[in-house]
């Protein structure tokens, strides 16, 4: 059940938010065997004032993705190189510029489908890789 938030310098056209959502979205079904119906996305532009990247980056990146625990370090770290590889490809940016940090949560901290706690749902693709 990933969560991606985007923050990125300057506004953006719904292209260019729909084509780096769906690169983060490929990245994740990919590397972690996540599907579509368990993905949702936020992504906010923001005034060069209100984002202040290291050593001044105009075209830095911030990808923060909420999930369940579980994933192994082999299978964050190719969710890492993926994701700023793809979106330095996309962006045409230096991949250093790219920040991609994993929030992991417990499954009985997830309420959803109706109230129910994930802890007691089924899941149709594995957590522990």
């Amino acid at each position: 059940m990933p969560i991606v938030k985007i923050e990125e310098r300057g506004p953006r056209s719904a292209a260019d938010k729909t084509q780096l959502i769906g690169v983060v979205f490929e990245a994740l079904k990919a590397t972690l065997g996540v599907n579509d119906a368990e993905l949702q996305a936020r992504h906010t532009g923001l005034d060069a004032e209100d984002f202040v990247a290291p050593l001044g980056a105009t075209d830095y990146l911030s990808i923060e993705i909420t999930l369940f625990a579980g994933r192994s370090l082999d299978a964050k770290r190719r969710l890492y190189r993926r994701i700023a590889r793809d979106v330095a490809q996309l962006r045409g940016i230096d991949p250093l510029h790219v920040l991609v940090l994993l929030r992991e949560e417990p499954f009985d901290n997830w309420g959803m489908r109706g109230g129910q706690a994930a802890t007691d749902l089924q899941f149709d693709y594995a957590i522990s890789i």
